[in-house]
C-alpha cells in the first residue's frame, strides 16, 4: 500500500523529529500530545520568574545534535545557540577537600590530600582520556549516529571490547590511582541510579563526554529545543494536536490501522509512530491479542530505570563558589550510599544558574536536587505527605551547605512523573541505563505499519539521541512506504 498519512504519538523530541522527517518527504503527519504543550521531557516551566527544567538538564555531545538537525534540514547553530558549561562539576569530600572539573581538561583541587596535586591529577585524567578517546570518537561519530548494526559495531570496536566488558568501578579502579579523583569521576555516572561497581563500563562514554566534549545548555533553556522543532514541523505543514490522549492503537488485518483518539474516536492512518515507551505501547495501547509473544516477553522483562523525587528551589539569593553539578560525596567504594534511601549525607544537586544566570529572576539562583529514595515503593505510594517529608529533608541538607532564601519550591514524585510526564511506572529513563540492546525496542516493530522511537529504542538515551531515534523510525517507515 502507498503510505500517505502518518500519526505520531508523543510530541517530545523524538516525536517532533519523526514528524519533521516524514513531513519533509511529503507525507501528511499529525503529532498527538497528551500534555498541553509539546516537548515531553525536554520542557521548562516558569514559576514566579524561575525557569525550572521539567526533565532533561543539559546537553552532552552536541555533535550528535548537529547531525540530527542537519538531517532535518535545520541549522542548529543559527536556530539553537548553545552556552558551554564552564564550571562543570565539584565533588566535595567529608574532610572538606574538593575537586572541580572545568573545560578543556581544567582541574582545580583544594583541601587535605589535594593541595598541590592538581598537576598530578591532570596527568591521570589525560591518560584515561587517551585510553578512551579512539573508542569515544568511533561511538559518537560513527555508531550512535546510524541505526544499530551489530556487525558494524563489532567491526569498528572489536579492539576495544575488553574496555566494555567490566564496570565503571573496575575501569576507574585500574586506571586512576588517586582515590578522590576516582570518586569525582564516578560521580559523573551516578545519574544511572547504579553504584559504580554495578554501572556497565560503556557508561564511561558519559565521563568522556564531560572530559572531551564538555556539556552545554541552550541559551534560551532546554525548552528551546522542542520549540524550534515544533516551528519546523508546522512550517512543513505537519499538524500538532496537544491536550489530547491517544487511548489505543487499532490493528486490522494484522496491520496498525487507526488510533482511538480522545474526543474523536477511531482515526485511520496508513502508518503510526509511537514515541511513548515501548512498554506503554505494547502493554497499554495495543490489544493484548495483537501483541506478538516475543514483544510480550520483552515488555514483561523490561529492566526499568530508577524512580526519582525532584526538589527544585528558586532562591532570592545567589549561590556562589559552586559548579553546575555538585556532589557531597564519599569515596567511590562507598558511593552506593547515594542510593540508600534517606542518606542525606551524600547529596547530588545542580545549580543551573551558574551557567545561565537568566534562569532566575532578580539575580537569584536555582537548585535542583534528587535525594535518594526507596526504590521499592510503587508510584501510588508517593503521597503528598511522603514527598513533602523527603523534600524537607533535602532542604535541611542543602541549608547546611548554602544559605537558602527560598522564593518558590517545586516537588515532583514518581507518581507525578507517571501522571504528569507520562513516564512508564514513573521510571525517569524508561529502560535502565544498564540495559543492553536486547532490551531495547526496534524501530520497525513486528506489527506492520507500527514504528517505535524514543527513550526505549536505539539510541534513544538523552536529548540528542532521542532526536536521532525519531529520525531512524521515520526512515524505517519511509523504506516500507
Amino acid at each position: 500500500m502507498k503510505t500517505k498519512t502518518v500519526a505520531v504519538i508523543g510530541a517530545g523530541v523524538a516525536g517532533l523529529a519523526a514528524g519533521i522527517h516524514l513531513a519533509q518527504r511529503g507525507l501528511e503527519v499529525t503529532v498527538y500530545e497528551r500534555a498541553e504543550r509539546a516537548g515531553g521531557c525536554c520542557t521548562t516551566t516558569e514559576l514566579d520568574g524561575y525557569q525550572f527544567n521539567d526533565g532533561a538538564m543539559y546537553l552532552a555531545i552536541p555533535g550528535i545534535l548537529d547531525v540530527g538537525f542537519a538531517r532535518l534540514g535545520m541549522d542548529r547553530a543559527a536556530l539553537l545557540p548553545l552556552r558551554q558549561i564552564e564550571r562543570m562539576q565539584t565533588s566535595t569530600f567529608d574532610d572538606g577537600s574538593a575537586i572541580t572539573f572545568g573545560v578543556g581538561g581544567a582541574l582545580a583541587t583544594q583541601g587535605p590530600g589535594l593541595d598541590g596535586r592538581a598537576d598530578a591529577l591532570r596527568a591521570e585524567l589525560a591518560q584515561l582520556a587517551a585510553r578512551w578517546r579512539e573508542l569515544y570518537d568511533v561511538l559518537t561519530g560513527e555508531i550512535i549516529v546510524r541505526p544499530l548494526s551489530v556487525p558494524r559495531l563489532l567491526a569498528a570496536t572489536w579492539r576495544h571490547l575488553p574496555k566494555l566488558a567490566g564496570t565503571v568501578g573496575k575501569e576507574l579502579g585500574r586506571h586512576i590511582a588517586d582515590p578522590k579523583l576516582r570518586a569525582a569521576l564516578a560521580n559523573v555516572t551516578l545519574y544511572t541510579g547504579l553504584a559504580p561497581e554495578r554501572t556497565p563500563a560503556f557508561q564511561m562514554v558519559g565521563t568522556m563526554a564531560m572530559l572531551l566534549d564538555q556539556f552545554y545548555l541552550p541559551v534560551a533553556g532546554m525548552g528551546a529545543i522542542p520549540a524550534v522543532l515544533e516551528q519546523r514541523l508546522l512550517a512543513l505543514g505537519g499538524k500538532l494536536v496537544c491536550g489530547t490522549q491517544v487511548t489505543s492503537i487499532d490493528v486490522a488485518h494484522g496491520r496498525a490501522a487507526a488510533l482511538q483518539v480522545q474526543g474523536s474516536g477511531a482515526v485511520p492512518y496508513d502508518a503510526i509512530v509511537s514515541t511513548v515507551s515501548g512498554m506503554h505501547t505494547f502493554a497499554s495501547l495495543l490489544n493484548p491479542a495483537d501483541v506478538p509473544a516475543a514483544m510480550r516477553r520483552k515488555t514483561q522483562r523490561a529492566p526499568l530505570s530508577q524512580r526519582a523525587v525532584s526538589v527544585q528551589f528558586g532562591l532570592r539569593n545567589r549561590i556562589d563558589g559552586v559548579s553546575h553539578f555538585n556532589y557531597r560525596t564519599p569515596l567511590m567504594e562507598q558511593q552506593h550510599r547515594f542510593l540508600d534511601a534517606g542518606d542525606m549525607a551524600c547529596l547530588a544537586y545542580t545549580v543551573p544558574t551558574v551557567t545561565a544566570p537568566g534562569l532566575a529572576s532578580g539575580g537569584g539562583s536555582i537548585i535542583e536536587v534528587y535525594p535518594s529514595i526507596d526504590q521499592s515503593l510503587a508510584p501510588d505510594a508517593w503521597t503528598d505527605a511522603r514527598s513533602e517529608q523527603v523534600a524537607q529533608a533535602a532542604q535541611q541538607a542543602l541549608a547546611a551547605l548554602h544559605p537558602l532564601d527560598v522564593a518558590v519550591r517545586r516537588v515532583r514524585s514518581p507518581r507525578d512523573f507517571r501522571d504528569q510526564m507520562f513516564l512508564y511506572e514513573g521510571a525517569v529513563y524508561g529502560l535502565s541505563p544498564a540495559a543492553d540492546s536486547r532490551a531495547q525496542y526496534p524501530h520497525a516493530t513486528p506489527i506492520p505499519g507500527l514504528y517505535q522511537a524514543g527513550q526505549t529504542s536505539y539510541p534513544g538515551f538523552g536529548v540528542s539521541t532521542s532526536l536521532l531515534s525519531g529520525i531512524f523510525a521515520a526512515e524505517q517507515l519511509l523504506a516500507r512506504a
